[in-house]
C-alpha cells in the first residue's frame, strides 16, 4: 500500500510539473497579462495596438545584435506569434529579424520588443466567475467593467480592485482626460479605480429616407416632449394611412431614464439613502409610455414586435426594422455605427432624447480596472494609460464604437468628417456636444445593488404596459421595494451603516434648506443627477446658473 501512495504521489508530482512546465507563461519570453472583456472583432487590433504603444513610449525591451550568432539566439527565444508581429512592426528593419535571407551585412541591429505580452480572457467576462476567481486569487490583470460604474463600483467594494488614483497621476489616465460628466463613476470612496474603455450614451438615430418617403419633416436636434408626442402622431397617420394594420412606427422605444431625468426625478435622492421612483414625475413618465403605445400608437407594443419577429424580410431584429424604415428613430448609442456601415451609405442623422425641463442624457459605457492582487500591476495600470492616448482613442474612432475615452480626439477631422462614410457628417459632434454640454453619468446608491434597482424598475413598466396597475400604483410599489432593500443592506452590512446614518443627516440639511428656499453647498449632494439639476435651477451656492 505504501508502494502504492509513493507512485500516485510520484505521478502527480509528474503531472504538476509537466503542467507549470507547459503553462503559457512558460513559453514566452515576456510575462503575461490577460485582459478579462467580451469577444469583439476590434479586440485583437486594441491588443496589438497596446503591444506598439508600450514599445512607442519607451517600455519597450533594446536587444542589441551584433553577429549571426546573437540573430540565432534571439530567433530562438519563446516569442509568440502576437509577438514576433510586434517585432516585425515596430523595428525599421523588422522584416530582417526573422527572415531567412538575412546576412552579416544586415547586422548590426538594435531591436526593440514589447515588455510584456496582453491576451485576450473573453471566457471569464461573466460577473460571477469575476467574483469566483477575484476571491481565488487568479483573476485577469485587467478587468472590464460595464454600466458606467455599476460593476466597478460593486467589485471595489469587495476589494477585488486596485486603487490606481496615484498610478493614474504617474501614467496620465486622471479623470480630467476624459468627460467631466463621466468623472464620478470612475471613483469609489473617493478613489479612483477605473478609466473609460469607451464612452456611451443613448440618443435617437434618424432614418432620414423613412421621413422623406412620407414627406414628413425631419425632427430638430433638441425638442421638447410635446413636440415629439406631435410629431411622431403626424408621422404615424401619414406612413399608415394605407396600410391595413399598422406597420411603421415613429421610434422603436421611449427612452424612460432620460425622460424622468429631464422633468427633474431620479432614482434616488440627494445623497442616495432612498429611493424616489415613487415621485409623481415618474409615473407621468409611465403613463406616458403607455399613451404612446396604445393611443398615439408611436411606439410599438409587444404584440407589434411579435408580428415583426414572425415576418420575412426583417429578421425580427430592432436595427432591421430600423433599416427598412419600420423605425424612424432608433434608440441607441454611437456604437451602432459598427452595424448601420455593414447595411451601406444610409441616410443617417442623430437627435436628442425629448425633454421636459432640462435636455439631458445619460452617460455609462465600458470602464476598464485593474486587478488588486496583479503579479504585473505596473503593466496593467499602463494598459489604462494607452486607452487614455491617442492611438487607442483613434481606434474607437475609426471602429464607430461609441465615444473615445478622451474627448480631445473629439475635435479631430478623422472624427468629425470620416472620409469612408460622407453619409455619417453632421451625425458625430451630436454625440461628443452632448456628453460635453447635457450628459449626466448614471446614479448608483451604495446601499443598494443597481442590478436590484433595474429589475424593480423593469417590473414596474412591464406591470403598468399590461394593464396590472396603473403609473401611479406601480411606481409606488416600485420605491417600496428599493427601499426595502436599502434597510436590509444597511442592517445587515456593518460598515455601511455609519455611511448611512452621515448622509440621512445631510439629507435631513438638504430638505431643511430647501424648504426655507435657500440654496445647498455641492458637497453636500452625493448624486450626480441632482449637482446638475440644481445646478439648472439656480439652487447650489457658489455655483453660476445653467
Amino acid at each position: 500500500m505504501r508502494i502504492f501512495f509513493v507512485i500516485c504521489a510520484a505521478v502527480l508530482l509528474l503531472a504538476g510539473s509537466l503542467t507549470y512546465l507547459t503553462q503559457p507563461e512558460k513559453q514566452t519570453e515576456v510575462p503575461i497579462i490577460y485582459w478579462v472583456i467580451d469577444p469583439a472583432p476590434a479586440r485583437p487590433e486594441q491588443i496589438d495596438l497596446f503591444h506598439a504603444w508600450l514599445m512607442e513610449k519607451g517600455y519597450g525591451i533594446t536587444h542589441e545584435i551584433k553577429t549571426m550568432a546573437d540573430l540565432a539566439a534571439f530567433r530562438r527565444l519563446k516569442w509568440s506569434e502576437n509577438i514576433r508581429e510586434a517585432i516585425v512592426q515596430g523595428n525599421p528593419a523588422g522584416e530582417k529579424i526573422f527572415a531567412e535571407n538575412t546576412t552579416e551585412a544586415d547586422l548590426p541591429m538594435t531591436v526593440l520588443t514589447p515588455p510584456v505580452e496582453m491576451r485576450l480572457d473573453s471566457a471569464s467576462n461573466d460577473l460571477y466567475k469575476k467574483l469566483v476567481q477575484g476571491v481565488s486569487g487568479v483573476a485577469g490583470d485587467v478587468i472590464e467593467g460595464y454600466n458606467g460604474g455599476q460593476q466597478m463600483q460593486f467589485l471595489a467594494s469587495g476589494g477585488m480592485l486596485a486603487d490606481v488614483t496615484e498610478s493614474a497621476k504617474q501614467y496620465g489616465f486622471t479623470p480630467d482626460r476624459t468627460y467631466p460628466a463621466l468623472v464620478p463613476s470612475l471613483y469609489y470612496e473617493g478613489k479612483q479605480y477605473a478609466f473609460p474603455r469607451n464612452v456611451a450614451q443613448v440618443m435617437y438615430w434618424v432614418n432620414k429616407e423613412t421621413f422623406a418617403k412620407f414627406e414628413q419633416p425631419l425632427p430638430p436636434p433638441r425638442w421638447t416632449i410635446e413636440t415629439f408626442e406631435e410629431r411622431g402622431k403626424a408621422y404615424v397617420e401619414a406612413a399608415n394611412r394605407n396600410e391595413s394594420r399598422r406597420q411603421w412606427f415613429f421610434a422603436d422605444r421611449a427612452l424612460k431614464d432620460e425622460l424622468r431625468r429631464s422633468l427633474g426625478a431620479d432614482a434616488f435622492n440627494e445623497t442616495m439613502t432612498s429611493c424616489t421612483l415613487d415621485d409623481p414625475r415618474c409615473a407621468q413618465v409611465l403613463a406616458l409610455i403607455y399613451k404612446w403605445t396604445y393611443t398615439d400608437h408611436i411606439l410599438p407594443s409587444a404584440a407589434d414586435r411579435a408580428s415583426f419577429d414572425t415576418q420575412g424580410g426583417w429578421g425580427g431584429q430592432s436595427f432591421q426594422l430600423f433599416k427598412s424604415g419600420r423605425y424612424a428613430l432608433f434608440g441607441s448609442g454611437r456604437w451602432a455605427l459598427m452595424l448601420f456601415r455593414k447595411f451601406g451609405a444610409m441616410e443617417l442623422g442623430v437627435v436628442e432624447p425629448p425633454y421636459g425641463a432640462m435636455p439631458c442624457t445619460t452617460l455609462s459605457g465600458g470602464q476598464s480596472t485593474v486587478f488588486a492582487a496583479s503579479k504585473n500591476r505596473t503593466f496593467a495600470e499602463l494598459f489604462l494609460a494607452y486607452m487614455a492616448d491617442e492611438s487607442y482613442n483613434m481606434q474607437i474612432i475609426r471602429s464607430g464604437d461609441a465615444l473615445p475615452p478622451n474627448p480631445i480626439y473629439t475635435q479631430t477631422e478623422e472624427y468629425l468628417r470620416p472620409k469612408e462614410y460622407p453619409n455619417e457628417w453632421g451625425t458625430h459632434e451630436m454625440w461628443s456636444n452632448a456628453a460635453r454640454d447635457i450628459a449626466i453619468v448614471q446614479s448608483f446608491s451604495p446601499f443598494v445593488l443597481p442590478i436590484t434597482v433595474q429589475r424593480y424598475d423593469r417590473d414596474a413598466e412591464d406591470e403598468v404596459m399590461n394593464n396590472l396597475l396603473t403609473p401611479e400604483e406601480a411606481s409606488r410599489k416600485l420605491a417600496d421595494s428599493v427601499n426595502t432593500e436599502i434597510a436590509r443592506t444597511v442592517r445587515e452590512t456593518e460598515k455601511l451603516r455609519a455611511k448611512y446614518e452621515e448622509y440621512c443627516a445631510l439629507q435631513e440639511k438638504i430638505d431643511e434648506a430647501r424648504a426655507a428656499g435657500r440654496k445647498v453647498p455641492a458637497a453636500w449632494i452625493k448624486n450626480p443627477f441632482h449637482l446638475r439639476w440644481y445646478a439648472n435651477q439656480g439652487w447650489l451656492e457658489d455655483v453660476e446658473q445653467k
